[in-house]
């Protein structure tokens, strides 16, 4: 391995630190895209970036070996969730009691960070790599997931990736998909002198939600996989009615529902209806539809994803894990979504989630990663790009 001394260490932490310290909230990653390409260029990678809107760079570093071989995909996020209610500067990093403090954190300026550094310290030996190493930036993860959806419209190659959201050092080769599903009752609006609870929407969406949370559990279980479990579903929003002198003519409720592998659209959305239907009055109707909300560009579903656990990527992080920290790395799901599943079903990278930090700080009004965990990261990323390129 291209060992790092201390001088290098410290440039581990002040990197994190410079990245958090800009602002980078979805929509505005135009200067961390900047920040980040000056890192690579200093590094002495090869760049290329691309525009996916104004001001949202898509940035990659590239590494290429000294012999041909293959290509390892490195992706992280530049953007961060929002700041509002966050307690403290998020954009002024601070380190106490061997964290670092600050929006993006964890989520996930940690593992883009991690990458980098393992791509710097990489450059002293390229000559023993086989291949290439691939660092993307990306924006707009916390959104739409336009930055990585750009990487497979592109046609980057690689015949592995790796993620680096926040796993604590597990390998994630597994996740549900994600689908928002808007249910929708309609009824008949009257003046409420002659109200009848079957023609108002509202009424009948509360008996439907009843039914869903009685029925769904018990077929979802006859469902479950090994590794994914069973799906998911959470009721998030209702809108409906008008005014309260006026029987609710609509009313709308939009889930989150989180899907297995094998699910397919007209199953889930017929699953809903058949149930609502079963449980409203005949005097209103029921629809439901895929929900606009957080809808991707261009019809890209959130789909679900597995990587087979013998798989090279896998084997080579658990090696390089086992090496760094002394323990075999936890492979499984992650209870989330994210661009992996882009990159394996879209652009046909099969892709693990492997980085520093814990998912739960995420979103958090005290966002912050571990430095331990950080640095064990980087070597790990350093270890597994030397084995799957070596």
């Amino acid at each position: 391995m291209c060992r790092g001394n201390e001088m290098e260490m410290d440039e581990d932490i002040r990197l994190l630190q410079r990245l958090g310290a800009i602002p980078s909230v979805s929509g505005a990653e135009q200067a961390i895209g900047d920040a980040v390409e000056a890192e690579f260029r200093n590094m002495g990678l090869e760049v290329e970036r691309y525009e996916i809107g104004n001001g949202r760079p898509v940035v990659l570093g590239i590494l290429r070996g000294g012999r041909p071989g293959p290509a390892l995909l490195f992706d992280g996020h530049t953007d961060t969730h929002p700041v509002e209610d966050y307690l403290g500067d998020p954009f002024e990093p601070r380190i106490e009691d061997g964290r670092l403090y600050g929006r993006g954190a964890v989520d996930m300026k940690g593992g883009l960070a991690a990458m980098m550094r393992a791509a710097g310290r990489l450059k002293s030996c390229r000559e023993k790599l086989a291949g290439s190493l691939i660092v993307a930036a990306v924006p707009d993860e916390e959104l739409l997931s336009q930055g990585t959806a750009f990487l497979a419209e592109l046609g980057v190659k690689a015949q592995a990736g790796i993620v680096g959201e926040p796993t604590g050092l597990k390998i994630g080769r597994a996740m549900r998909g994600v689908t928002h599903i808007d249910l929708t009752v309609t009824g008949t609006p009257k003046h409420t002198s002659s109200w009848s609870g079957d023609e108002n929407a509202i009424v009948q969406m509360g008996k439907i939600l009843a039914a869903l949370d009685r029925e769904l559990p018990e077929r979802y279980e006859r469902r479950r996989q090994e590794l994914l479990g069973t799906p998911l579903f959470n009721v998030g929003l209702i809108r409906g009615g008008g005014k309260p002198n006026v029987v609710a003519r609509e009313c709308t409720a939009t889930l989150l529902r989180r899907d297995l592998p094998g699910e397919v659209p007209e199953m889930v959305f017929g699953e809903l209806l058949e149930i609502a239907e079963k449980a409203a009055s005949g005097a209103c109707k029921v629809s439901v539809a895929e929900s606009p909300i957080q809808r991707r560009p261009g019809g890209g579903k959130r789909l679900p994803m597995e990587v087979e656990p013998g798989s090279r990527i896998v084997e080579v992080l658990k090696h390089s894990a086992r090496q760094v920290t002394g323990a075999e790395a936890e492979d499984g799901m992650v209870p989330f979504w994210c661009d992996a599943s882009i990159l394996t079903n879209e652009a046909g990278i099969p892709t693990v989630v492997f980085g520093p930090g814990d998912i739960a700080c995420a979103h958090s009004r005290e966002e912050w990663i571990d430095l331990k965990q950080y640095r064990d990261c980087i070597e790990i990323y350093e270890r597994a790009a030397l084995g799957f390129l070596g």
